[in-house]
Order: C-alpha cells, then structure tokens, then sequence
C-alpha cells in the first residue's frame, strides 16, 4: 500500500439553490489503498462520489478542488473528463437494473467501455470482455445474454466488469450491495478486495454498513449533514471513535443475543 495520494480532495462544497449538500469536505485516498466513506442516506456520500466524475447536474454549485494525480478534474475540460472517466477512474453505482440497458447484451455493454478507451478491434474487445466476465465470475458463454435474464448479484457482477475492464487506477463503490442479501453482499465484496489487491487498485468505497467498512477499508471519513465528523485509519476509528455521531452509528449495529 503506497502512502502518496491518487485523489484529493480539498473544500469541496456542494449546492442545489440554497441547499447546501455538501460544506467543506477534504480526504484523500492513497495509492493502494481503499478509503471509506461512511454516514446515514443523505449525509452527502454518493453526491461526493458524483462530484469526483463530473456527473452532478449543471444547476449544482460546487466550490473547492479534486485532484486526480496531476490533474485538476473541477478545471478539466470535457474531453479531459471523458478520457479518464471509465478508464482511469471507474464507478459502481447503487441499483444495476437501472444502470443497464435493457436493449442491449451485457457483453455488448462491457465492451462498449473498451471500444471507448482502448486501440483496439472488435474482436480484442470482445476477448477482454469475456476476460472480464470470467474474473468476476460470470460464464463468457453469457456474452449474448440481456440485463433480465440474470439475478441482481448477476448484475451487479455485470455492473463490477463493466467498471473493471479498463483496468482502471481508481474505483469508485458507491454502495455496491445495498439491493442485495447478506451472502451474496459478501461474496462481492470479498471478490472485490481481491482484485483490488491483485492489481494493487485504490478504492472509494461508500457505505451506510460499518461490517464492510472494517473488513474491506483501510481508512474511514464518517459524514453527517454534508460534513465530515471524524476520519483516520478504520481500526483507530471502529475501536475509538472520538465523535458522537460516529459513537451512535457504531450502537446501532445489532448485535446476536448471548445464549442462555
């Protein structure tokens, strides 16, 4: 795990009109590495996540810097944008049913991001896609497949080689397992953290669940309101969390009653 930073994030603040989503927010997320960002629906999370990749709507206001190694993306210029979106920075987003079209196959799909980025024939396309397929584990041999025909763990497979294709330096999880049961949650997320380590990858993972966060993060921002509370490595933060909030988030996870 690298100690340099890939991506940072300075004052950034969010606004839709008056609101005020997101106020004065920094992190950063190392090379390697995987940050977490952690806080109640609506604490500002996945509107930071939209921030990083251009995708927020043009009536949001947004103050302060994201930087991406060399690359000031808030200056970037829309060529720049798309040229690292999907390819050096790649995002998996919460519901894959609706991030898929349902007119075209899920090979069809994640080649798509190939042809985008890469040099390279149709054919060599299609040979990374059913690469991509086998390592998150779907059968190549479903290439011609549609989004309905597969399960919402299937899809959300789909979802994570679509993102992974391209080999990109970042990704970005924006509470990837929230449709999702406990068993296959986990054997996502233990898929993940495996070809994080296995490509040396740094990783934005967003989540309301503090179980993945401690086995998954390495570090951890807890936001509330738009704000960051509390943040520093997952261990010091899970074992002694200094702020209230963090402390409350930290009761509520249920726990099994002791046998009798």
């Amino acid at each position: 795990m690298g100690t340099e930073s890939i991506l940072q994030i300075n004052g950034l603040g969010i606004s839709f009109g008056e609101t005020r989503v997101v106020d004065g927010i920094s992190f950063c997320v190392k090379s390697g590495s995987t940050l977490a960002i952690v806080g109640e629906s609506g604490s500002g999370k996945s509107v930071t996540a939209m921030a990083i990749l251009g995708l927020l709507p043009v009536v949001a206001q947004i103050q302060g810097e994201i930087q991406f190694d060399e690359l000031q993306l808030m200056s970037a210029t829309p060529k720049q944008l798309r040229a690292i979106r999907g390819n050096e920075i790649a995002m998996i987003f919460q519901e894959p049913m609706t991030s898929l079209n349902p007119v075209f196959t899920i090979g069809e799909q994640i080649e798509e991001a190939v042809l985008l980025h890469r040099d390279v024939s149709k054919q060599e396309a299609k040979v990374m896609t059913c690469e991509a397929m086998e390592e998150v584990g779907l059968d190549p041999y479903r290439y011609g497949a549609y989004p309905h025909e597969f399960s919402g763990g299937m899809r959300q497979r789909v979802m994570i080689a679509m993102a992974l294709v391209c080999e990109p330096r970042l990704l970005i999880a924006d509470e990837p397992t929230t449709a999702l049961d406990a068993t296959t949650s986990r054997q996502l997320m233990e898929m993940l953290y495996k070809i994080r380590e296995q490509r040396g990858m740094s990783m934005l993972f967003i989540s309301h669940d503090l179980h993945l966060v401690a086995t998954i993060a390495d570090d951890v921002c807890v936001m509330c309101e738009g704000v960051i509370v509390e943040q520093g490595g997952v261990v010091d933060v899970m074992n002694n969390p200094s702020h209230t909030y963090t402390q409350a988030l930290l009761a509520s996870i249920p726990s099994l009653p002791s046998s009798q």
